[in-house]
């Protein structure tokens, strides 16, 4: 096959490439012209390896092409090498779909001109990646990429090996290829099926792990809770020989006055401990316990309010996740506020038939600056390793379930807000 002819038919299997690549960065700018000028550079590397040796010729084309993407869109390598390798997959598996195709209802028409051949799949292949381009929503890939994004990652790793040697076989070897497809079909679904089974026990274990961490890390709040319970019911009994005692010591006139204004201080030192334990979600109230007791101790006013039966979507340790990095930011903007008043809130409620979570704090306001900085991975005002990851993870848990988080600023308070449907 000539020179000529090796172009247009990697213009058109490239060019497919990234109609699906873009699939998944529709909001890049100038895309298309960014595109059409890897699609032929891209095209003529590949007609410059044409006389290398085969193996070696592969690899430099597809690591072209993988640079160029780097460079031209400026993506980070961990993400780019994610989606060309999805992308990789998802070629692999048209191509073999319209290969079967042409085999079972026009076998004839593959017994003639190679390139004939070859050019009518690549154009079938790209018009299925525009129907693809055109159809799939940005938003729900992107929504489904943050749930699945530990599936997709590991998955993606294995179908890429194989298509990778399933590929190179295709290209060097079209005609062995052709002869045992079936074998190439049922090797994957093998590998897939025995992926999904790994996978599943792998994921189990995980979900195992991390609620046994979440047990051991609230087990301790939870009997100091208890324990708080028990000494205040001990108390009762000291309070009632209190209230017996004013009764025989006071006078008449200032007895009724006198209890009054004890049971009184006894209600407001009982409010705290009646809320946590009318609390259904037991992570909820461990970690409301734990933040009054850290208010206390730090002078901070913390006041929260939670409705209805607090069936939040969120598993324990991503919930303990969620509340716990928001309220420890808020905290520590109180404790490090020049203001005098130190307050912080959380509230928990629904509005018609959505949950809403709200945490705020008075004290200084974010930057305008970092607002479109503060969710981004690694990014921190604070001192110190390994910070700057907190708001990012919630971030990410929040938007898994198709939620949003939002900042906002009313009455000198700083307010991170939660819809979860």
């Amino acid at each position: 096959m000539n020179d000529y002819k090796m172009f247009i038919l990697t213009f058109l299997e490239v060019g497919s490439f990234m109609l699906l690549w873009n699939v998944f960065n529709k909001k890049c700018e100038k895309k298309l012209y960014k595109s059409i000028f890897i699609i032929f550079f891209t095209s003529l590397v590949f007609i410059i390896t044409n006389y290398i040796n085969m193996p070696l010729q592969f690899f430099l084309n597809y690591l072209f092409l993988l640079l160029a993407i780097k460079v031209t869109f400026k993506k980070s390598m961990k993400h780019l090498l994610l989606e060309f390798g999805l992308i990789m997959v998802i070629c692999g598996i048209l191509q073999l779909f319209i290969i079967i195709m042409f085999r079972l209802f026009i076998p004839f028409f593959m017994m003639k001109d190679v390139f004939i051949y070859l050019l009518v799949a690549n154009l079938v292949c790209i018009l299925l990646s525009l129907c693809i381009y055109k159809h799939a929503s940005y938003e729900k890939i992107t929504i489904f990429f943050r749930q699945k994004s530990p599936k997709i990652y590991f998955f993606s790793i294995n179908l890429v090996i194989y298509m990778i040697i399933a590929k190179w076989v295709c290209d060097f070897k079209r005609f062995e290829f052709l002869d045992d497809i079936i074998l190439y079909l049922v090797i994957p679904v093998v590998f897939i099926l025995a992926n999904l089974f790994l996978f599943e026990y792998q994921m189990k274990n995980n979900e195992i792990k991390r609620s046994l961490e979440n047990y051991k890390k609230y087990a301790p709040v939870i009997s100091q809770l208890l324990e708080d319970v028990r000494r205040r019911q001990h108390d009762f009994k000291n309070h009632l020989n209190t209230v017996y005692s004013l009764a025989l010591v006071s006078d008449e006139k200032i007895l009724r006055e006198t209890i009054v204004q004890y049971i009184d201080s006894l209600d407001t030192s009982l409010e705290n401990m009646e809320k946590i334990l009318q609390i259904d979600n037991t992570v909820v109230a461990a970690i409301i316990y734990n933040k009054v007791n850290e208010a206390l101790k730090n002078n901070i006013e913390f006041k929260y309010i939670i409705e209805g039966d607090c069936k939040l979507p969120f598993k324990n340790y991503e919930l303990s996740e969620v509340l716990n990095n928001l309220l420890d930011n808020a905290f520590d903007a109180v404790l490090n506020s020049k203001n005098d008043l130190k307050k912080v809130f959380l509230n928990i409620g629904y509005l018609e038939e959505n949950c809403i979570i709200k945490i705020g704090n008075t004290g200084e306001r974010i930057e305008f600056n970092d607002i479109g900085k503060i969710f981004n991975a690694g990014y921190t005002t604070k001192k110190g390793k390994d910070r700057g990851y907190g708001l990012y993870n919630v971030k990410r848990i929040v938007e898994s379930y198709g939620a949003r988080i939002q900042l906002s600023f009313e009455n000198n308070c700083t307010i991170f807000s939660i819809k979860l449907s």
